[in-house]
């Protein structure tokens, strides 16, 4: 298990305190995060500050507050002009198994490739925030600053960078979502001497996306709306975006603005045109972090963008089947967090066996051993899951422990 914060340490006693009847937490959720990309679910930089061009400390960090000119913004999709672009502990604890005793529930017999069984397919959802080791890899104490200060722990590093293709060549999804990714645009802003060994060090404008990297030529790319650290992407024999004609859109899922929650959309909607005939509408969901009651509430607001309104007037999981996967940062299936976090009595009220949606995936600790917040949920399908490195005959993404979360991978039934 990787090492913790101390207001991660603390905010786990808040919640072990409220499981043992010692009292409800004032907030629960998850510590600030930090630059660009997301904070790789640690607490906010120390020093509060921001980055390069980024005067309201958001650059994809996904700041609750934000008062930048584009808090404002109506929401967008395909088509719509690009203007830019962590988690910590949830609220929640108990009822969740951990992976190493939960992560083998209905996960060993699938296969750990593509499948290419009539009506079925290869989902990831994949929140691929990283903190190296210092030492490893030669990764430096340096270059740990830069981390911190300029890629905010989105996927930058140069050896993660390479298990997360290995990882996706061996298991060769047809649908993935992704979450945390560094945004390759922000390369701009980085200055030279903290480049090396990052995916900016060769930088150019026409340098492919970390997605691009990661997962090779055979997808189309499509980014939620002004947020281009949270993508999703589509095997191109599975199927392709609607409205999106290029290999990479950057605004290809339409989302929309929460005021007061940073700037871009952490829920965003694509349309996928299957090969096969038919549609899939895929919802990719990054919730904020945050321990704060303004934290929750952005929660709530974006759990209603899923289900009640995604700002066009319907909900991001409009058309059937709906296929939503991400990051929620909270556990809707923990009762501590059912107790202290809102957003996750808000999930509770649109899934669950008896309702239109229900979880996919088994109640697993995808995140640190600990929290299950990592999740694929649906109306119509159905499916088996895995986790790499705890589910028998599916190795780690990463030897050295260089990602927060455990990929959850589910062979998704069709019909």
């Amino acid at each position: 298990m990787r090492r913790m914060s101390c207001i991660g340490c603390a905010c786990l006693c808040l919640l072990l305190n409220a499981c043992a009847g010692n009292g409800t937490p004032r907030d629960s959720g998850l510590p600030e995060d930090g630059a660009n990309a997301d904070s790789g679910d640690q607490p906010a930089d120390a020093d509060g500050g921001t980055l390069p061009g980024d005067e309201d400390g958001d650059a994809g960090s996904d700041a609750p507050a934000d008062t930048g000119e584009d808090a404002g913004d109506a929401g967008g999709g395909p088509g719509d002009p690009a203007d830019g672009g962590g988690d910590g502990l949830d609220a929640g604890l108990d009822g969740a198994d951990t992976v190493a005793d939960g992560a083998d529930a209905g996960a060993d017999g699938a296969d750990a490739g593509g499948d290419d069984s009539p009506g079925s397919f290869v989902a990831v959802t994949f929140n691929t925030g990283i903190h190296p080791t210092v030492g490893t890899n030669g990764f430096t104490a340096q270059q740990n600053e830069y981390l911190d200060t300029y890629y905010g722990h989105g996927l930058c590093w140069g050896p993660a960078i390479d298990e997360a293709r290995a990882f996706f060549d061996s298991v060769q999804p047809d649908v993935v979502c992704f979450q945390e990714l560094f945004d390759i645009e922000e390369c701009e802003s980085i200055p030279p001497e903290a480049r090396e060994g990052f995916v900016c060090e060769n930088w150019t404008p026409d340098s492919p996306t970390v997605a691009e990297l990661i997962l090779g030529p055979n997808y189309q790319l499509a980014c939620n709306w002004h947020k281009h650290d949270k993508c999703a992407a589509v095997r191109t024999s599975f199927g392709t975006f609607e409205g999106c004609s290029a290999e990479t859109c950057m605004d290809g899922l339409f989302g929309s603005t929460i005021d007061g929650c940073s700037q871009g959309a952490r829920i965003g909607r694509g349309v996928i045109e299957l090969s096969a005939g038919g549609t899939l509408t895929l919802v990719n969901v990054h919730g904020s972090s945050g321990v704060s009651g303004d934290d929750i509430d952005c929660r709530v607001q974006q759990v209603e963008q899923v289900f009640v309104d995604l700002g066009d007037g319907e909900p991001a999981a409009n058309c059937l089947p709906n296929l939503i996967m991400g990051d929620f940062n909270t556990d809707p299936r923990s009762a501590a967090a059912v107790l202290a976090d809102a957003s996750a009595r808000r999930w509770n009220d649109f899934v669950g066996a008896d309702l239109a949606f229900d979880f996919v995936n088994e109640h697993v600790a995808t995140y640190h051993n600990l929290f299950c917040i990592d999740n694929i949920v649906s109306d119509e399908l159905t499916g088996s899951c895995w986790y790499p490195g705890f589910s028998n005959g599916h190795p780690a993404v990463s030897e050295d422990d260089n990602f927060d979360h455990t990929p959850t991978v589910c062979i998704i039934n069709l019909q």
